[in-house]
């Protein structure tokens, strides 16, 4: 595994933005969290020069001047401040500029969301074409957006956008790589002083699809590709394991009454429900893509080792917020459940998952007939029998609030021994 280095310590003012030219150039569409805090960090650690594309004004107009921002490393072990450059900015509107920085760029990467794909691919297709007729070569795009096939997604965009590109002559000219975020950034708080600063756990790893690459390879110290499996793994492991263990730890701690994650997970009933859940996911995964389980344990320890970082400051309100949408059939805790399913994998700890985020939204307002229909429609067959009768059970014990010898006797209740030895 590439080994982690200190961010480049560059400020570019003046003349000193002359020396871009003789620099690997990356275009990054989206300064905020993951922008900033992630792939700026990580490209100008390697000695790159970012432009990043953002549409807020203060933003963009502070990295110009600036050349550089403030970037945190905090832990329960304390803060190590960087500064991360050299860089610029743009404005995503400024069309002309952001075609400018892509026909000279070597690297491009997205961070801006769904929402906002359709038009990242509107330029991005401009600049494809006039790459394409002056010769340049292809181009590398790090796709690190939390959307699923995220590469067919914005293959599909930017085919609508050339017409005139064959499939073959597009798939030659630009690399889609999607990417697995796991790293925790919280959302950047505006601070009139450094309205750039931005904090971040201390992990440094960004797994990528090196498959898709389409020019040279990416030499860049955090970046990681695995050729011994399908990249899907790394996107489902984020999806059923992080995002399902971050999501159950929020839901269980707000109805244990807790605000903060580091202070759901520092429970040790809750600590030991939430593993559970992302072992059994854990298992369903070894099994589907035929990977070893020992080092899926050791990730899933790390992570929740991670989770109970005091000083990201993360609120179990906003880990647990838009439940239906984590709740749907392919999402973090209905997707790990099905696929549990699938491969004969125990359910139980997983099973409590759902329930604790069924249960807030019977507080949020939804009615029991319905959060019944939305689970049959998204799980289908798999769930009937013994596996319903205990949600069921354990939904109606979480109506009183979270109590963990409740749950654990409903667990010992339906043991299920799992095939996998």
């Amino acid at each position: 595994m590439a080994p982690v280095v200190a961010p480049l310590e560059l400020s570019l003012r003046g003349d000193a933005a002359a020396g871009k030219d003789h620099m690997r150039q990356a275009v990054i569409f989206g300064a905020g969290s993951v922008g900033r805090g992630f792939l700026g960090e990580l490209l100008c650690g390697a000695g790159w020069f970012v432009t990043f594309v953002d549409v807020d004004p203060v933003l963009v107009r502070t990295l110009a001047a600036d050349g550089c921002y403030p970037h945190l490393t905090v832990s329960d072990t304390g803060t190590r401040r960087t500064t991360v450059g050299p860089v610029t900015a743009v404005d995503a509107r400024d069309t002309d500029a952001v075609l400018d920085a892509l026909l000279t760029a070597d690297l491009a990467a997205t961070s801006v969301g769904a929402a906002v794909l359709p038009a990242v691919a509107d330029t991005v297709a401009g600049g494809l074409g006039r790459r394409i007729g002056l010769g340049r070569p292809p181009l590398d795009i790090l796709l690190a957006e939390n959307v699923h096939g995220c590469a067919a997604v914005m293959r599909g965009l930017l085919a609508e956008r050339l017409p005139r590109l064959s499939p073959d002559e597009l798939a030659s000219s630009v690399g889609l790589l999607e990417t697995s975020i796991g790293r925790m950034i919280p959302v950047p708080v505006p601070d009139a002083a450094e309205p750039t600063l931005v904090r971040a756990e201390p992990y440094r790893f960004l797994p990528y699809d090196a498959a898709a690459v389409v020019g040279p390879p990416l030499e860049v110290p955090g970046l990681v590709a695995d050729p011994g499996v399908p990249f899907s793994y790394y996107g489902d492991r984020k999806l059923y394991v992080h995002n399902l263990g971050h999501c159950a730890t929020a839901c269980l701690g707000r109805l244990a009454g807790a605000g903060l994650v580091w202070e759901a997970i520092g429970r040790p009933d809750v600590r030991l429900l939430v593993r559970g859940a992302m072992l059994e996911s854990a298992m369903a995964l070894a099994a589907r893509y035929g990977v070893g389980l020992p080092p899926l344990v050791d990730h899933v320890d790390d992570l929740l080792h991670r989770f109970g970082n005091r000083a990201l400051g993360d609120t179990t309100q906003r880990v647990s917020r838009d439940l239906p949408r984590k709740l749907a059939a392919d999402d973090r805790l209905l997707g790990a459940y099905r696929l549990a399913v699938q491969e004969g994998v125990p359910t139980r700890h997983l099973s409590l998952a759902v329930a604790a985020a069924g249960a807030l939204l019977l507080q949020e307002g939804w009615d029991a007939p319905r959060l019944w229909a939305h689970l049959d429609a998204a799980l289908a067959g798999a769930l009937d029998g013994p596996r319903r009768d205990l949600l069921s059970r354990q939904l109606d014990a979480l109506s009183g609030g979270f109590d963990a010898a409740t749950q654990l006797a409903l667990l010992e209740d339906q043991f299920e021994p799992s095939r996998i030895a």
